[in-house]
């Protein structure tokens, strides 16, 4: 069994191996990008033998910027997310609150939220969350969260996988059951996701 040595200057080498079973093929042949990559990016290949590169971009989290009171009962409000943890693609709005999935960037995403509400609602009261595309709710996307006693502390954290393609729209949207005007904690009301390599 052949292999390639690439032998250091120090003495030592790196040796690139063929497999240790026969190919399910005659012959089988990888054809190395043009280009080097950026900075954290994987070697893909197109199931032809064809490699690139490729990175999991964009990956981004939101948060509100002050806290956030919410007046209106049995109402959904868009979240009005106008704080960046990150952004890579600088592809989340602070203006209008919406994420636009970039050019080429469609695929399988791994989206995550978390929302709290503040000493509200009281026992039996609750809250609800939801994330939209395009203005209808995603799938897999709705939480609720009851409070334990009166005016305790309510939090709905959350998490799925969906498929975005180019210039979808994605928002968050808040909705409480107490009665009253409710006030959603800035540190713990957040939005983030991120595409996954493999969902492509």
């Amino acid at each position: 069994m052949s292999s390639l040595k690439l032998k250091h200057s120090g003495g030592n080498s790196v040796s690139l191996n063929p497999p240790t079973s026969a190919p399910t093929s005659s012959e089988v042949a990888f054809k190395l990008p043009t280009a080097d990559g950026t900075a954290n990016q994987v070697l893909k290949t197109d199931g032809s033998g064809n490699l690139g590169w490729i990175d999991n971009t964009p990956i981004w989290l939101v948060k509100l910027s002050s806290s956030y009171s919410h007046t209106s009962t049995n109402t959904w409000v868009t979240a009005p997310l106008a704080s960046e943890a990150f952004d890579t693609d600088n592809a989340f709005n602070t203006s209008n609150y919406k994420f636009t999935v970039p050019t080429g960037k469609g695929g399988k995403y791994f989206l995550y939220y978390n929302q709290q509400i503040n000493d509200n609602p009281d026992d039996g009261e609750n809250m609800q969350s939801r994330i939209d595309k395009n203005g209808t709710p995603l799938p897999y996307s709705y939480g609720i969260a009851l409070s334990a006693n009166t005016n305790k502390t309510t939090n709905i954290h959350h998490s799925f996988v969906t498929d975005l393609v180019a210039g979808d729209e994605l928002t968050m949207h808040l909705y409480h059951h107490a009665g009253e005007t409710v006030s959603y904690n800035d540190a713990s009301t957040y939005f983030g996701g991120y595409r996954l390599i493999g969902g492509q």
